[in-house]
């Protein structure tokens, strides 16, 4: 039986580092306490892959994968910001309209008051109902200044249709909250399955001799 102590000096492939502990024995060559260790804390690019979509590929070297995912990000951002200040705007358009022309002076704060402008022709018709449904007077328009009068159905569809592209807007938006949210999350399961590849990926050891022609070494390829 030969038995000699190996100091080898390990060369490294896909940035991992292999430790090898223990004795080479005769006919068989055995390997005892293999330790793989990766260059990265991959729960810490999970964490910047939270925060910001592709943070974390950069740090783990994949700037191409990197680039896709913030590229994804921004353009989502950029989409709900967007979508979100039209359907304000939009908003405030329809009740520039409703005051201009159903005579509002001064609206009351809140946004059930616009929906009763535009369900109802007039402040009256809505107190009237609200007398009728036995409802607490606190909820009518008592104030002259609140009260409105649609001149025709037209004039009150206006205002409706005016209404729902503020809304069919503020959806967009959150459709691109929304792919905010997911992209964080494809982000962060594409490198919990980079994790896993890693630690499952093979081991080859090749013999080789050291750059100086001084020794003998053993390369460690992933």
């Amino acid at each position: 039986m030969l038995t000699a102590a190996l100091l080898a000096a390990l060369a490294f492939n896909a940035a991992a580092q292999v430790i090898v502990e223990d004795e080479i024995i005769t006919k068989d060559v055995n390997l005892f306490d293999i330790q793989v260790e990766i260059p990265y804390n991959l729960t810490a690019a999970i964490g910047l892959s939270a925060l910001l979509p592709g943070a974390g590929h950069y740090y783990i070297d994949k700037p191409k994968s990197a680039l896709v995912y913030m590229s994804i990000d921004a353009a989502s951002f950029f989409g709900a910001v967007t979508f979100n200040a039209l359907a304000g705007r939009q908003e405030k358009e329809a009740r520039s309209y409703a005051a201009a022309v159903a005579g509002i002076t001064r609206a009351p704060s809140g946004e059930a008051y616009w929906r009763h402008v535009g369900a109802f022709m007039d402040a009256a018709a809505y107190n009237e109902a609200v007398e009728l449904s036995r409802g607490d007077a606190e909820f009518m328009y008592l104030d002259p200044d609140s009260w409105w009068r649609w001149g025709d159905e037209s004039q009150r569809g206006e205002y409706n249709g005016l209404r729902q592209q503020a809304r069919n807007l503020r959806v967009a938006s959150s459709f691109f909250i929304g792919a905010l949210v997911a992209n964080r999350l494809a982000s962060m399961v594409d490198l919990r399955v980079f994790q896993k590849k890693s630690l499952s990926r093979g081991v080859r050891f090749e013999p080789a001799l050291s750059p100086d022609l001084g020794g003998a070494a053993l390369v460690v390829n992933f």
